[in-house]
């Protein structure tokens, strides 16, 4: 379990690969250099609005707060999904496609992966899907306990569960502490959706990812000429 400390080191081990100073860095985020300073000596916390922009720089949310990487083999996928322009249809086909997964690996397997549980609770939700609930509901905790765990008051909790807000890093340091889930996932920072499909592709025989690459496409040409 790494601490808030690791954070700040990958923090300034990032910045030094890039060859940057403090404030070269405080530029590209949208600070001075004195803000930025305070931030990597851990005297002000990043926030949730800091972390986007470090993601969107190049520094991930994963990488900064795990100390990893989450590359999945699913290029065919990603591939198949973006074609689809059509946000309404992309929607509607990844939902299918993640009742079709979910179904088979019922079916098909005694035993349900952490991931594949997490795909399930998608299903079941959809677009009102909260990553802070699925794992306060696989800890078997209310929201009042599973703010104190956090160090939270119930209506800041409640605020992040519902993602009205977003973590902080040291939330979602604790939030990857006690779940190992992949953290950009609480944030919602890409498709989160396509994400949590993509995290058990690889469970499925080459033969049975050709079937459903075949469906995506088979549907998205139905619905475009209707």
């Amino acid at each position: 379990m790494g601490d808030y400390t690791d954070v700040l080191k990958r923090l300034v081990l990032y910045r030094k690969l890039l060859g940057l100073s403090q404030r070269e860095l405080a530029v590209k985020v949208g600070l001075s250099q004195e803000q930025y300073s305070y931030i990597e000596n851990g005297r002000v916390l990043i926030n949730s609005c800091l972390l986007i922009k470090f993601d969107s720089i190049g520094l991930s949310v994963d990488t900064l707060i795990a100390g990893k990487t989450y590359n999945y083999k699913a290029h065919r996928l990603e591939s198949a999904i973006s074609s689809i322009t059509a946000g309404e249809t992309k929607n509607f086909i990844l939902k299918l496609l993640v009742e079709i997964i979910v179904n088979d690996f019922r079916k098909n397997s005694d035993a349900m992966t952490d991931n594949i549980l997490l795909l399930e609770a998608l299903c079941r939700s959809w677009d009102n899907f909260s990553m802070l609930r699925f794992v306060r509901s696989r800890l078997n905790l209310n929201q009042i306990d599973m703010a104190e765990r956090l160090g939270l008051g119930i209506k800041k909790y409640r605020a992040l569960e519902y993602e009205n807000i977003y973590p902080d890093a040291e939330i979602l340091l604790h939030l990857y502490n006690i779940s190992h889930y992949q953290p950009s996932l609480f944030m919602n920072l890409s498709n989160r959706k396509l994400q949590i499909i993509k995290s058990v592709w690889e469970n499925f025989a080459p033969e049975k990812r050709a079937v459903l690459l075949e469906c995506v496409a088979s549907l998205s040409k139905c619905i475009e000429r209707l």
